[in-house]
């Protein structure tokens, strides 16, 4: 592979380097370039100025910095879905939790003094218990419930 590179950069370099532009203007003042001289006219021969060509070893580097670019672009789509796949699991789980929050305000505004389910079990709550248990619902509500 390096040694067609080597031979291609070596080719294009003789064939340019060999290659001369003349320029001439004719009796109507148009001014002509060509890669040989008119038979009949006077012409001037111009200087090409071309880039440099790049070397293998230069090439190489901006191939790998090309590919560099495209890993790191990847990773990057890959971080995107992965946030995007935990917003949407944060989305759904918040509103579980919005759901289970209202339902407890619901239940525990309706109570009043009357027993109360907590897993299994039933508890008889005290006005205080109550309303402290009210607030966080409200509080876990306005955590959860954001529109």
């Amino acid at each position: 592979m390096k040694q067609r590179l080597f031979f291609a950069l070596i080719v294009l370099f003789f064939t340019t380097a060999s290659a001369e532009t003349y320029r001439w203007v004719n009796e109507d003042g148009v001014v002509t370039f060509s890669q040989s001289p008119p038979p009949d006219a006077k012409a001037e021969t111009v200087k090409i100025r071309s880039t440099p060509s790049s070397s293998a070893d230069t090439s190489e580097d901006r191939l790998e910095k090309l590919r560099q670019r495209l890993a790191d672009s990847e990773e990057d789509r890959e971080l995107k879905k992965t946030k995007q796949k935990e917003l949407a699991e944060d989305k759904v789980r918040n509103k579980q939790n919005c759901n289970a929050a209202r339902k407890n305000l619901a239940q525990l505004t309706a109570l009043a003094n009357r027993l109360y389910k907590v897993g299994d079990e039933y508890l008889r709550l005290t006005e205080e218990d109550r309303q402290k248990r009210m607030q966080q619902a409200r509080d876990q509500i306005k955590e959860h419930c954001k529109r």
